[in-house]
């Protein structure tokens, strides 16, 4: 699970202060302050956002989720097919 120490060594890595993150994701501040000390949970499209912004490849993960959803539509029309 990745956790706020994760997100601020992402943004500093990429040479990003909490400000300009915040103008990135269009929030406050103390929100990406927030996030980075784990008061807050970081929204999954928020979190997209940072990984592109901090330049983080997330194609592996993708790829997975596109597996995973593939695997779910083949078993339903398996199902289906079994109904007939």
């Amino acid at each position: 699970m990745i956790d706020g120490d994760d997100l601020k060594a992402m943004r500093k890595k990429a040479n990003i202060s909490q400000e300009l993150m915040a103008k990135k994701l269009e929030c406050d501040r103390k929100t990406i302050s927030n996030y980075e000390q784990g008061v807050s949970d970081i929204k999954s499209k928020q979190l997209f956002l940072w990984f592109m912004h901090c330049k983080v490849d997330t194609k592996s993960l993708l790829n997975q989720i596109r597996l995973i959803r593939g695997d779910l539509t083949s078993s339903k029309e398996s199902k289906l097919q079994d109904d007939e």
